[in-house]
């Protein structure tokens, strides 16, 4: 068996978990482990009401199952992140993936991930403004005072990327993925995500 399947709603999410995942055990006190990364096709919405079915068929291959979705498309916003994530896995406990499944609701999505104040984020936009990304997204109001990200993370990325002259694409994300260090995110479901794994892949001793 492998180690984790994990479900993704796109392949934004698919991009920097290939980036990210195989840093956690040079930095994180994980042992190395196996996954294998599937896109949910029906997206965060799919992911939140279909999850248990798309991975069914993995039960007997996998030890765990990690579900990742965006908070914002789930058509679950009236609900809070806690709510939606235990729902899921309790589908997933009651269809063969029980005390053995791990749902993360990233809110209100990925791009929350991407706002680190670090001038590889800057690079892998094309960033070339005199006044640094972070200085730009504060004096336009999009990062308020006393915060660390935007309250629009994705639209705020996007206006950025086009001031940049930089298509928006899945290889972007990945290659801030890639290259900023994770630690520095100050975003709750990159630490969920982080904490899991140290909890599923202990070093051993």
């Amino acid at each position: 068996m492998k180690d984790i399947i994990i479900s993704v709603a796109d392949s934004y999410q698919e991009k920097v978990l290939e980036a990210l995942l195989p840093r956690v055990p040079l930095s994180s006190g994980t042992r190395r482990f196996t996954f294998d990364i599937i896109k949910n096709p029906g997206h965060d919405s799919g992911s939140y009401n279909d999850s248990h079915e798309l991975l069914r068929s993995s039960i007997n291959q996998y030890c765990f199952a990690l579900v990742l979705f965006d908070f914002e498309g789930t058509g679950a916003e009236h609900k809070t992140k806690v709510e939606i994530e235990n729902e899921v896995s309790n589908l997933l406990n009651i269809n063969g993936w029980e005390n053995r499944n791990a749902v993360i609701v990233i809110k209100p999505e990925l791009e929350n991930w991407m706002w680190i104040d670090n001038t590889h984020v800057e690079d892998a936009i094309g960033w070339e403004s005199k006044e640094s990304l972070y200085t730009w997204a504060r004096n336009l109001g999009y990062i308020k005072d006393n915060e660390l990200k935007p309250s629009r993370p994705k639209e705020t990325l996007e206006k950025a990327l086009k001031l940049s002259g930089t298509p928006k694409s899945a290889s972007v994300y990945k290659k801030i993925a890639a290259q900023v260090s994770y630690k520095k995110c100050t975003d709750p479901s990159l630490k969920q995500l982080i904490f899991q794994l140290q909890h599923w892949f202990p070093i051993e001793s």
